[in-house]
């Protein structure tokens, strides 16, 4: 091997894995691409410790709460291991990680390791609202590595694309009526047919 070979090194994927869809599509597509690279897919996920039961005002919250867990931690290592598992069978060689934090700060920080971040597409149902809780549009401008964000997938006809078009049309419709009525207070919103 020359000195130059022993310079390249495998590129590393991450795939940030959704806690609540398991990522399948960005799971298999970069395991596809790593195949074809031979690179490594490294699995991350988030994870948060359960919060303590709220209670009203003036009362304290029980000195031991049951709700969860006793191993938090461990219970999200087994859920992404699961996750991965049914997206790429028992077989796969993917590293799996579950980082304390939230999503975007964890992904964040796991993008400083990599040479590629792949994250899923945000759900069809919060596309239309584009809140600010989505992942993808706080990472596209923050990555610190080259990011892909897989497209919308649904399972009635016509596939990604149709699925892009229909979430396009919807973005577009929510842009209209809100600029439609920014800025005059006290009138209605158009309605839509």
């Amino acid at each position: 091997m020359t000195s130059a070979e022993s310079l390249v090194t495998k590129p590393i994927i991450a795939v940030g894995v959704s806690s609540r869809t398991g990522s399948p599509v960005a799971l298999r597509w970069a395991a596809d691409l790593a195949a074809k690279l031979d690179g490594h897919v490294r699995a991350v996920m988030a994870w948060r410790p359960p919060r303590p039961p709220a209670t009203p005002p003036g009362v304290h919250p029980p000195a031991v709460h049951t709700t969860g867990s006793e191993q938090p931690e461990r219970d999200a290592n087994e859920r992404l291991a699961r996750l991965v598992a049914d997206a790429l069978g028992e077989g796969h060689q993917i590293e799996c990680r579950v980082v304390r934090g939230g999503p975007v700060a964890v992904l964040r920080t796991a993008a400083e390791e990599v040479d590629l971040l792949v994250i899923d597409s945000p759900r069809p149902g919060k596309l239309g609202s584009m809140s600010a809780k989505l992942v993808a549009p706080r990472l596209v401008y923050r990555c610190p590595c080259p990011l892909v964000v897989m497209p919308p997938v649904h399972q009635d006809s016509g596939g990604a694309v149709a699925g892009l078009r229909r979430t396009t049309s919807r973005f577009a419709a929510a842009l209209a009526a809100s600029a439609g009525t920014a800025g005059r207070a006290g009138i209605p919103p158009i309605p839509r047919p």
